[in-house]
């Protein structure tokens, strides 16, 4: 994957992205209702096994939801969001954690080998190309040596019609036809409301704006800045791509 002649991310870009971001972040917990979904953050969880008291970086923490679930195992978690009003959801549905603006296309505010380990989960898709390389290299070195990450991001194939149709089958056969029903009655609304935020991260990616990742990409660009990587796998329903890698 080449990116050293990409653009970066314009100042006016990323005012857009927030104004993206802030509308897409009100409805965006309603994904905790998937089990997809949270069978892909307790995956986090599982592979970076967090300790009593040990400091972990969510790096693009959005509302708090990957953070929510490591603080629940004990960690020390600070998590990192280039949109204040995310942050502010962080702070009041996890009062535990350490929530700051960050911005993974500059230079985070943490000393080199800051963390034993980090979560970037759904981020690095969202950048340009040369960000995506910048913001891994900047992971890489707030790490500590043997440092372990987990990074996600959204797969070539990603399929929203796929997504939704495994999610309304799994809650099928985990709660019945009466149980499906609840479950739409609750969250059909956001549930709409989130297929077309994800409609338009598409467009952005057919508009060459976004990366949707390959195995063996995501492998390469997690090389490229550095880490050795222990292991790649499909979560979301098969649509996102999970690595697990650490710093030599």
């Amino acid at each position: 994957m080449t990116t050293s002649t990409q653009p970066r991310q314009t100042l006016d870009e990323k005012h857009h992205a927030r104004r993206f971001w802030r509308r897409y972040f009100s409805v965006y917990d309603k994904a905790n209702e998937s089990v997809h979904y949270r069978t892909m953050l307790a995956r986090h969880v599982e592979l970076l096994d967090p300790q009593p008291q040990e400091q972990i970086l969510d790096a693009g923490t959005g509302t708090g939801n990957v953070a929510e679930v490591l603080l629940t195992h004990g960690a020390r978690v600070i998590g990192v969001d280039f949109l204040e009003s995310a942050l502010e959801v962080c702070r009041r549905k996890c009062p535990g954690g350490d929530f700051r603006l960050g911005d993974l296309t500059g230079r985070l505010d943490f000393e080199d080998e800051s963390f034993t380990k980090l979560a970037c989960c759904n981020v690095i898709y969202l950048l340009k190309p040369a960000d995506q390389l910048h913001a891994l290299r900047e992971l890489h070195r707030v790490l500590k040596p043997g440092g372990q990450a987990v990074v996600t991001v959204f797969h070539r194939d990603f399929s929203k019609k796929e997504l939704l149709l495994s999610t309304l089958a799994e809650e099928r056969r985990r709660a019945g036809l009466t149980g499906l029903a609840t479950y739409l009655a609750r969250n059909g609304v956001a549930a709409l409301r989130i297929l077309y935020y994800i409609s338009r991260l598409q467009a952005q990616r057919t508009a060459g704006q976004y990366t949707f990742f390959t195995e063996e990409e995501l492998g390469d660009l997690l090389g490229q800045a550095g880490f050795e990587v222990d292991g790649i796998e499909r979560t979301l329903a098969s649509q996102c791509l999970l690595a697990a890698a650490h710093k030599p």
